[in-house]
């Protein structure tokens, strides 16, 4: 279900994973004053936050070529993360950090295998209520998967290149993917074993031998400058529909009163 969106410190920094979300929805990741959390906080997602994503992918190769970042990881730790924003701007959020111990990295050398990392997700509310955003489901130690990254605005910290950038594996090698159910990215990942993907990231990220296939990466949008956002839409020319129960002929009172 649905709830309350995340601050304005919060909203404000996500420059890589999301942007503007829809009314009521957080923004994924930030970087914005930061404040304090909570004392009390759940230990596991009340709600679920949606949102209108910076970068949206089809297949595994647009996500690959456009991560900074993609590899195979266990979930070895997941502790409260940095606070964001204030009283004053509508309330405190709180990260999670989730540790990362990398046994595979297809993208060298910004990530060595092995080698740990700590990855952002999302997180509590300022009274302590726990939110996941989109499929995201809160980590847990053991879990063990791929992960598709980008850095975090907060120094030393990853995060999902998007809310689709997650892969977990369960005993099998089975895969299930965070993209959302039914997409085209989802039915991709859903239907490869844990091998067989990684042997497709092997062969996508070879910088010795480039893939013919790799697309290029996913270009960022423009940043909207903050006075912007306040400016009204620019008149196109096109008149405002009468609605749907007005007749518009002369019977109805010109200053909305009833006659």
């Amino acid at each position: 279900m649905s709830g309350r969106g995340m601050t304005a410190s919060a909203r404000a920094g996500v420059a890589l994973s999301l942007t503007a979300l829809v009314a009521g929805a957080v923004l994924w990741g930030s970087g914005a004053a930061e404040g304090e959390a909570a004392v009390h906080r759940d230990t596991q997602a009340e709600r679920i936050m949606s949102g209108r994503e910076v970068f949206d992918f089809d297949t595994v190769a647009e996500m690959a070529s456009t991560s900074l970042a993609v590899v195979q990881a266990e979930v070895v730790q997941v502790a409260p993360g940095r606070s964001l924003g204030s009283e004053e701007e509508g309330g405190v959020d709180q990260a999670r950090d989730v540790t990362l111990s990398v046994t595979a990295s297809f993208k060298r050398p910004l990530v060595a295998a092995p080698s740990t990392i700590v990855m952002e997700e999302w997180g509590w509310d300022e009274d302590g209520h726990g939110y996941q955003v989109e499929n995201v489901t809160w980590s847990e130690v053991g879990d063990k998967g791929f992960y598709f990254l980008t850095r975090s605005d907060a120094a030393s910290r990853w995060q999902l290149v998007s809310t689709q950038g997650r892969a977990l594996t369960d005993a099998q090698g089975a895969l299930q993917s965070s993209a959302a159910p039914g997409s085209p990215l989802h039915s991709e990942i859903g239907s490869n074993h844990r091998d067989i993907l990684a042997y497709e990231l092997k062969r996508l990220l070879d910088t010795k031998n480039p893939a013919p296939d790799l697309p290029q990466p996913h270009a960022e949008p423009e940043i909207v400058p903050d006075a912007d956002l306040e400016k009204p839409a620019p008149e196109d020319g096109a008149e405002e529909p009468m609605p749907d129960d007005s007749v518009d002929d002369g019977s109805e009172p010109v200053d909305g009163t009833e006659g």
